[in-house]
């Protein structure tokens, strides 16, 4: 077969086609698997760690106020609890690791909940201890559970995501390359034969596809880049800022054990020590990730109010109330940061189903119509 000039002209467009669609193929590649990293982190693991560690936030704060003569704040953090079981149960993404402690929260609090009222109608140490029990041996360690189950899951699609995005993005870039080669050949290929310099749709098609491939390759970095300020800058800050509340709502729950038990005061208060030194670390990993506007005069203040706390080392002083306060300061602005990013993340890599084909299109159409006149030279 002679390969004489109407049919290396057809060749080329049909390689320009087929690199074109290459590109198309590679981009849409890449935006669904950065959207299922957003996915799996911004809305199943992320909010379900959240949802792990209100639980356990609510729980230990049921058990520091079950003994007060003013159930108020005891049926206050029972509805959170419920709550935050309810949103784990509506968002099961990973079977089995979640569903057996969110089935174990649910059934169990009502249960600490019987307990607690017992107590308090026989008013017997022996009751409290039963109530405290279920609370150490069952509830907080299934929301425990349930937290583990989905940051394993998080470290899992983080792990993944670093070869992914590079790999999505090297895919795009050289589908971009291929297809810029086969532009430029046919070009130098009809400068050389035809002695015309430039072809404007070979031109044209060329700076299309080279702006699609530097929109493809900054959006899939802008995406990398949201999805790394909703997890290092915010949402390691929500889980540590989380942690210090539920450590603390324990640590609080201890004072009133030893004041509800004298007999084991003192082991309490062990216990109260041993989480003010894991509270303290928890509040050092926020300061030393100090990244969004208010967030470092929020933690300044948590800091200062949870010192205050330990000092008094007193059940429910306004201390303790005034750390929490700013404490959920500190959280608001790192979780509405956490949510603004993982929205900014799908925005990115949002609509390349539609723009991938429309730019394919495009770059074809333009190629062809630079080479239709000289096609057309040939079979006059």
């Amino acid at each position: 077969m002679e390969w004489n000039t109407p049919r290396i002209l057809k060749a080329g467009g049909a390689l320009v086609t087929l690199t074109a669609v290459l590109l198309m193929l590679a981009a849409v590649a890449g935006a669904r698997s950065h959207r299922h990293e957003i996915q799996a982190i911004g809305r199943d693991s992320a909010p379900s760690i959240v949802a792990a560690q209100h639980i356990g936030a609510a729980l230990a704060d049921m058990d520091a106020t079950a003994a007060d003569e003013d159930r108020g704040n005891f049926e206050k953090r029972r509805a959170e609890a419920v709550s935050a079981i309810v949103t784990a149960a509506e968002n099961i993404t990973f079977g089995d690791a979640e569903r057996v402690p969110i089935r174990k929260l649910a059934l169990g609090i009502g249960t600490y909940a019987a307990a607690v009222q017992n107590a308090r109608d026989k008013r017997q140490i022996d009751a409290w201890r039963q109530a405290e029990d279920l609370m150490d041996t069952e509830l907080l360690p299934a929301a425990a559970a349930l937290d583990k189950a989905n940051r394993d899951a998080l470290e899992q699609t983080l792990a993944r995501q670093k070869s992914d995005s590079a790999r999505v993005l090297a895919m795009t870039l050289m589908a971009g390359i291929l297809l810029g080669g086969a532009l430029v050949a046919l070009q130098v290929f009809l400068a050389a034969r035809m002695r015309r310099t430039l072809n404007p749709g070979l031109f044209a098609a060329t700076v299309a596809a080279g702006i699609f491939v530097v929109f493809a390759g900054q959006a899939f970095q802008n995406a990398d880049r949201d999805l790394r300020v909703a997890k290092e800058d915010a949402f390691d800050s929500i889980l540590a800022l989380w942690q210090a509340r539920s450590l603390a709502y324990s640590a609080n729950g201890d004072l009133s054990r030893a004041v509800l038990d004298p007999a084991k005061a003192e082991s309490h208060r062990k216990d109260f020590s041993a989480k003010d030194e894991k509270i303290r670390g928890y509040i050092e990993t926020e300061l030393s990730n100090i990244t969004f506007a208010g967030e470092r005069e929020a933690a300044e203040e948590m800091r200062a109010k949870f010192v205050e706390f330990i000092r008094e080392q007193k059940p429910g002083t306004a201390a303790f109330t005034e750390f929490d306060a700013a404490l959920g300061k500190t959280l608001n602005v790192n979780q509405n940061e956490f949510d603004r990013s993982v929205e900014r993340g799908f925005r990115d890599v949002g609509d390349f189903e539609i723009v991938a084909p429309l730019a394919t299109l495009a770059i074809c159409a333009l190629a062809w119509l630079g080479l239709r006149p000289r096609l057309r030279e040939y079979s006059a």
